[in-house]
C-alpha cells in the first residue's frame, strides 16, 4: 500500500506538481445494491459532500422515478454512474480498496473506526485511486470479498440497533472525508482585552448601583467579579457581546439613577 503511494507520487505528483482533489480520486462503489431509492439517496449524499464518482456493481434497475426522486438535484451523479457486471471487472482498475463492514471477526480484522481511517484515506487519495466499497443492504460485503480490501472500516453504532441504512453509511463516510479536508471553522473575533476590562469595571458599577453583594462587604463583591471573569473568560466574548452586556449594565444604572447620567463612568 505504501509502495503504491510512492509510485503514484513519482508518476503523478512530480510530473504535474499538483495533487488531485480528494473527491476526484475517490470512487464510491455500491456492490449489488438492491433498492433504487437507496441508490438515489447515495447520489444525493455524495453530491452534498462534493463526491461525483459513483460505481454500481450489478445493481438493481435504478433508472426510474424512485431513484431520481430520492436523488433530488443529484441527477448528474446518478446519470454519470459507472455500471459494471461484477466486482472482479471493476477491481482491475482500482488502486486502494477500502471495505466497510458492520461485523467483526477472524476475516474481518483488523477493522478501523471511520474516525481512525479518515486520515489514512485522505493520505492515500492524494496520489492513488481509492475505492470505498459498500455491500448489499441485507448482508453487506461477502466473506470472500473482504480479503480483497486493503483497509476495513466500521462505523460504530449502538448495540441495540447496529445496522445502518446504505445511504446513511455512505453519507457518513463522505461527510467525514469532506470535513477532514474542506471544512474550516468560522473565525471568531474576540473582544480586545482593554474593552473586556472596561466591561468588568462597568459590571462592578452596575452591581454597586443595585447594592448587590454589599452585605458581604468588598470581599464578596470581589469574589463575584472574579467568578464573572472566569465565566466570561471561558467563552471568549465577541465585541458585540461585550456591547450587549454593557448595554444591560447601563440600563441597570439608569433605573437606579433615573435623573442622572446612569452612573456610567467607562
Amino acid at each position: 500500500m505504501e509502495k503504491k503511494t510512492a509510485e503514484k507520487a513519482s508518476q503523478t505528483g512530480i510530473r504535474t506538481g499538483k495533487k488531485p482533489s480528494l473527491q476526484s480520486n475517490v470512487d464510491i462503489v455500491l456492490v449489488e445494491p438492491q433498492g433504487a431509492g437507496n441508490i438515489g439517496s447515495v447520489a444525493r449524499g455524495m453530491k452534498n459532500t462534493g463526491f461525483r464518482n459513483l460505481v454500481l456493481v450489478n445493481p438493481c434497475e435504478f433508472h426510474n422515478n424512485e431513484a431520481y426522486s430520492m436523488a433530488c438535484k443529484a441527477d448528474d451523479v446518478l446519470l454519470g454512474a459507472k455500471v459494471v457486471e461484477d466486482l472482479g471487472t471493476y477491481l482491475a482498475s482500482a488502486d486502494i480498496l477500502v471495505g466497510t463492514t458492520r461485523r467483526i471477526g477472524r476475516i474481518r480484522y483488523p477493522v478501523l473506526t471511520l474516525q481512525e481511517a479518515t486520515a489514512k484515506i485522505v493520505e492515500l487519495a492524494s496520489f492513488n485511486r481509492v475505492s470505498i466499497l459498500f455491500g448489499r443492504e441485507d448482508r453487506g460485503l461477502k466473506n470472500e470479498e473482504l480479503p480483497l480490501c486493503d483497509i476495513l472500516i466500521q462505523i460504530p453504532t449502538d448495540d441495540e440497533s447496529p445496522s445502518i441504512n446504505l445511504s446513511h453509511a455512505v453519507f457518513l463516510v463522505c461527510y467525514q472525508l469532506y470535513a477532514a479536508t474542506s471544512l474550516k471553522g468560522p473565525t471568531i473575533e474576540v473582544a480586545s482585552r482593554p474593552e473586556v476590562e472596561k466591561m468588568y469595571v462597568h459590571l462592578e458599577e452596575a452591581l454597586r448601583a443595585i447594592e448587590y453583594g454589599e452585605m458581604g462587604g468588598e470581599h464578596l463583591l470581589a469574589t463575584i467579579i472574579r467568578s464573572f471573569r472566569r465565566l466570561f473568560g471561558r467563552t471568549g466574548l465577541m465585541p458585540k457581546e461585550v456591547n450587549m452586556l454593557r448595554g444591560i449594565f447601563t440600563q441597570i444604572q439608569m433605573r437606579t439613577h433615573p435623573k442622572g447620567d446612569g452612573g456610567r463612568k467607562v
